[in-house]
């Protein structure tokens, strides 16, 4: 499974043509739920390794 495909907060599998999505650092980002884009949104370098 790519990173694409997968929620960066929990982990779930997620479709990326349908999942909520979030920009960051140039990049796509994109979620299962919103709550997790919330909790990404909080903070992004927690769940992209920086």
């Amino acid at each position: 499974m790519s990173a694409e495909n997968q929620c960066p907060v929990c982990a779930m599998e997620v479709n990326p043509h349908l999942a909520l999505s979030e920009p960051y650092d140039g990049q796509s980002y994109y979620f299962c739920s919103e709550g997790c884009r919330e909790q990404f949104l909080k903070d992004p370098k927690t769940y992209v390794g920086e």
